[in-house]
């Protein structure tokens, strides 16, 4: 049922700070909520579920909005859209070219050396008997691990981790009535980030190395590989997928296990059960609290009418 009761908010302070007693009342109250922001929420599971897999809902016409956000596509510094905005079949071409370059084998490859970089970051709070999880550990170790696996210098780590900061906020802006400034330096970021990777592809495809960028360039698949710009894209998209998600998943899985030391203690007795827990920690609080689709006809659900075209 409709109503006019302001239930949802994401920019409100104490939204960020506890989001889950206001997704509680929305599915008490209104789980297909129209909100005073114009766009629509659901929050029930077997809703959310159908809105990702059914046709209906597709991410085409995010376009407008980033387009407002960053420029219009083919402007001079502006990047194609990601597989993140792209529905099939676009989607399916460029998710089957990338897997080229993320196969098995790359992936595991990198096991030993994610976990040098983590025993790095530990052993320079070991003797200090104290740390700043998100300073020390989370917030450089998922930078750390992109830029090395494209390949990028030590010394350029720091102002690209600042670059996919600014991007990710953006993010959040994306549909909302969200402070300019937090686009305008989103935009920016953005296209520092596509200016820095433009001129490494065109090194790399000079000089190949045993590094993500270099596969990405060389990935084929019947003949068709990624163009300049999707390898682009692709190496901003690991930023934005890769960074804050990764520091709010060891952010808030830490402070839940503080807030519950039993299920501490397990996994220090068992940890074999690491795996099945990081599984739980990404449920039970999740890093990302919400994804956007558009209706691309009218869809009713639960007796709402929600009209085509709507967010």
């Amino acid at each position: 049922m409709a109503t006019t009761e302001v239930l949802f908010n994401p920019l409100l302070p104490e939204f960020h700070a506890n989001p889950y007693p206001f997704y509680h009342q929305l599915r008490e109250k209104d789980p297909v909520h129209e909100t005073s922001m114009g766009f629509w929420v659901l929050t029930r599971y077997d809703d959310v579920v159908m809105s990702l897999r059914d046709p209906r809902f597709g991410r085409e016409a995010f376009e407008p909005l980033l387009a407002a956000m960053y420029g219009q596509e083919g402007e001079q510094g502006r990047l194609p859209r990601s597989m993140l905005f792209r529905d099939p079949p676009d989607h399916t071409r460029l998710r089957t070219l990338v897997s080229k370059a993320f196969t098995p084998r790359v992936i595991e490859g990198m096991r030993s050396h994610i976990q040098s970089i983590v025993d790095r970051l530990l052993d320079k709070v070991q003797d200090a008997h104290a740390m700043d999880v998100i300073a020390d550990l989370a917030y450089p170790l998922p930078v750390t691990v992109i830029c090395e696996m494209l390949g990028v210098p030590t010394g350029d780590h720091h102002a690209i981790r600042g670059w996919s900061s600014d991007i990710a906020r953006s993010l959040d802006a994306i549909g909302l009535l969200a402070d300019r400034e937090i686009v305008e330096r989103g935009g920016a970021a953005r296209r520092a980030l596509g200016d820095y990777f433009r001129a490494l592809v065109r090194e790399r495809r000079q000089r190949p190395q045993e590094d993500l960028l270099s596969l990405l360039i060389a990935a084929e698949e019947q003949g068709d590989k990624l163009s300049e710009g999707e390898v682009l894209a692709m190496c901003v998209l690991l930023f934005i997928a890769g960074h804050e998600t990764t520091v709010n998943l060891i952010g808030n899985g830490l402070l839940a296990l503080l807030r519950h030391p039993d299920e501490l203690e397990k996994l220090k007795r068992d940890p074999g059960l690491v795996p099945s827990a990081i599984e739980e920690l990404l449920r039970y609080d999740s890093p990302v609290q919400r994804t956007g689709r558009f209706t691309t006809t009218d869809v009713e659900i639960q007796g709402r009418k929600i009209p085509s075209g709507s967010l």
